[in-house]
């Protein structure tokens, strides 16, 4: 087989515009879903926070990347408690750490949740007072809902991860 640097660089071109392109649709996707369904929908967003560390190693990206959209988002969104909104943040913020040192989705998908319910909960007792325990209970059906929709995220990332591998793959074979 004969190395053509010239088309070699080529390659790397069009590859480097489609990675572009793709994560321009990606973000697009990402910002537009925080408007649909619940007010404020984060579901996609927590799910990429979890896949994040399969996408990048950079770990500011990872961090930054789900935060960033959630505040860019929340200027135009019903506001929200500032001691819920922090702990929504420190969430995203420790979700692709806490991902990342499971080294598998499942594990890493069920600590998000864990950690959603706890913190964002516990934020919401902070803000509007009563019974701890009685805050807690009350949360866990829009919980579960968060845990199925974000479940099912995942799974979406995770086999388009894997086709868009393949496709790179056969794409590179056959040049």
């Amino acid at each position: 087989h004969y190395n053509n640097p010239m088309k070699d660089h080529h390659i790397r071109i069009r590859q480097g515009k489609t990675m572009i392109q793709n994560s321009i649709f990606l973000i697009s996707l990402l910002v537009a879903s925080r408007f649909i369904g619940l007010p404020g929908n984060f579901t996609p967003l927590l799910a990429l926070a979890v896949f994040m560390p399969r996408l990048t190693n950079n770990k500011y990206i990872q961090c930054l990347f789900p935060i960033s959209i959630i505040a860019f988002t929340n200027l135009f969104l019903e506001p929200v408690s500032l001691t819920i909104f922090i702990a929504m943040l420190i969430i995203f913020a420790i979700t692709p750490l806490i991902s990342q040192l499971s080294k598998s989705l499942l594990p890493g998908y069920l600590s998000a949740i864990l950690t959603w319910h706890i913190f964002v909960n516990g934020a919401v007792w902070l803000s509007s007072g009563g019974s701890l325990i009685q805050t807690y209970i009350a949360a866990i059906p829009f919980d579960f809902k968060l845990a199925v929709s974000t479940g099912l995220y995942i799974a979406l990332f995770h086999y388009a991860d894997r086709i868009l591998i393949n496709l790179s793959a056969k794409e590179l074979v056959n040049e």
